[in-house]
């Protein structure tokens, strides 16, 4: 406890609380600050969650329509429209569409031209 030159308790007391409250500020400007930077913390982290999901949606949305006009332009003429929504669905062609085409050999032969 600090002595303030012989002054009655009761001064040095109201001192000391001056004192306190003066750090009570400063404390308080401290935390709002601190308040402050971790609310744009979070918007930020949101808008940044953002950044990756809405792509990730918009791609899952649109992106079956934009491979089958794309694929469809890309891909041989022996391939048709049903078995272009078949390689999308499966992953594999039918084995129909492979017969059409010739054989086994025959459609990687179109396919491997295709990317020449």
């Amino acid at each position: 406890m600090t002595n303030y030159q012989g002054a009655p308790l009761q001064e040095q007391v109201k001192k000391l609380l001056e004192e306190n409250l003066a750090y009570s500020k400063e404390i308080y400007a401290l935390a709002q600050k601190t308040k402050h930077y971790i609310f744009w913390g979070r918007i930020m982290s949101f808008i940044s969650l953002l950044f990756v999901i809405v792509p990730i949606i918009l791609g899952i949305i649109y992106l079956p329509s934009i491979l089958n006009t794309t694929l469809g332009k890309i891909l041989p003429a022996g391939l048709n429209p049903a078995g272009l929504e078949g390689l999308l669905d499966n992953g594999l062609p039918n084995q129909q569409d492979i017969k059409d085409q010739g054989g086994l050999l025959d459609s990687y032969k179109n396919i491997l031209d295709v990317y020449k």
